[in-house]
């Protein structure tokens, strides 16, 4: 099965080439795939998601997400929240056996004031590899980032932030049937607070042709800091989401 990585960014680049003919795999991190998903979670947030995925060259492959995620639920000045997220993943084969690919992590998050109450404008740029486990069925992609930019609430002034951001990319494939879990720990650390998010999935095919997925998921989110960083989000927060999605 040829392979390379998942990545960001929506844009019509005419020299990619497309792994069309390769069986989606979403627990394969590695696995050149072009998808659409849509969630909705037990907050009634709806989200959408669209991803890009190919190879520049042989051995150069790219992820681009693009997502944006609506509340259908008021928030505590009467309107309906809205971010969007833009992620670009770009890496190349190393030749090295314990850490065969390597590359860098763009990721830009949006939180809109006329919505939100708070206008926040957050990237992270980083470095992301893949690491060799014992388990060929389990692979991890650590990824560590450089945070920068700033957040603005009503009546409270404007933020600058700055800071890391390490995530883990892990899944495990399991089942003749293609069924997976997915483990993503996520903490970030600025001058402003810190926030960890922690997400597990369960997902498996729903069609013959394994081009349409389901997935249900949990994550918990906590924020500790001041009091306009936690306007960016809610701490201690479980959430239950249902997702599906569809492979090019």
């Amino acid at each position: 099965m040829k392979k390379s990585f998942l990545a960001v960014l929506l844009l019509p680049f005419s020299a990619i080439s497309n792994a069309a003919d390769t069986p989606p795999d979403p627990s394969d991190l590695t696995q050149v795939n072009s998808f659409v998903y849509g969630t909705v979670d037990n907050d009634g947030t709806l989200k959408g998601i669209a991803g890009l995925a190919g190879q520049y060259t042989e051995g150069n492959s790219f992820l681009g997400l693009i997502e944006h995620s609506s509340a259908t639920k008021d928030n505590t000045i009467g309107k309906k929240d809205h971010n969007t997220r833009l992620r670009y993943f770009q890496v190349l084969d190393t030749g090295i056996d314990s850490l065969p690919q390597a590359g860098f992590s763009i990721d830009y998050m949006k939180g809109w004031k006329k919505t939100n109450g708070v206008d926040s404008d957050i990237v992270a740029l980083g470095t992301i590899a893949k690491v060799t486990t014992p388990w060929e069925s389990f692979t991890i992609f650590p990824n560590v980032a450089y945070v920068t930019g700033k957040a603005e609430a009503n009546g409270l002034g404007s933020l600058s932030i700055k800071g890391y951001q390490t995530n883990l990319f892990g899944s495990l494939s399991f089942g003749e049937a293609g069924q997976y879990m997915v483990f993503q720990p996520q903490w970030m650390d600025t001058n402003v607070g810190s926030k960890f998010e922690m997400r597990t999935a369960y997902g498996q095919p729903f069609s013959s042709d394994a081009k349409w997925w389901v997935e249900v998921a949990h994550s918990y989110t906590r924020i500790a800091g001041d009091s306009e960083l936690k306007g960016l989000g809610t701490s201690n927060d479980n959430k239950f989401t249902l997702g599906v999605s569809y492979y090019f």
